[in-house]
């Protein structure tokens, strides 16, 4: 088509105009430093993303109960969501106080992007109940991979003495 060469192109007005052009600039700068931070910012988000959640969320129809063998009990609904790759199962466990077990399910599979909720019944001895509102802590223990171990806390409600 014989259309000049050069003519179309990356350039400055300055340059078009025959002027010198500077490459760096203020602005350049600004723009680099915007860049490494943006990049900066997700590569720290990816380097400290959490591997999975769980929450415990005490049933609210009832403080607490006494069972058959003269224990405590309180009712929580368990929600475990795993964010890693592969299917996890995890072991759950509770502390806080003495003497105090978990009497439903321990084990639960949870597949890779899948939140689950379970319905868990706590029970504790009265002689281990200080005062009615009392700290535990559930964990969840992966059996495949030792570093995932998930931990929420929670209240333990009993009778005041």
């Amino acid at each position: 088509m014989d259309y000049p060469r050069g003519l179309i192109r990356y350039t400055t007005e300055n340059e078009l105009e025959g002027k010198p052009s500077k490459l760096l600039r203020p602005r350049t700068f600004g723009y680099g430093a915007a860049l490494l931070l943006m990049m900066g910012a997700i590569v720290f988000t990816i380097a400290t993303r959490i591997p999975g959640q769980m929450d415990a969320l005490r049933d609210r129809g009832a403080l607490y109960s006494f069972n058959g063998q003269g224990r405590i009990e309180n009712s929580y609904t368990l929600k475990i969501a795993n964010m890693t790759e592969v299917p996890q199962t995890f072991v759950l466990s509770v502390q806080g106080l003495e003497d105090i077990q978990i009497l439903t399910q321990t084990s639960i599979t949870v597949l890779s992007g899948e939140n689950r909720s379970l319905p868990t019944v706590v029970d504790v001895p009265p002689e281990s109940i200080s005062q009615s509102n009392n700290e535990i802590f559930f964990r969840a223990q992966s059996e495949a991979d030792e570093t995932l171990m998930l931990e929420t806390e929670s209240r333990f409600v009993g009778p005041t003495r």
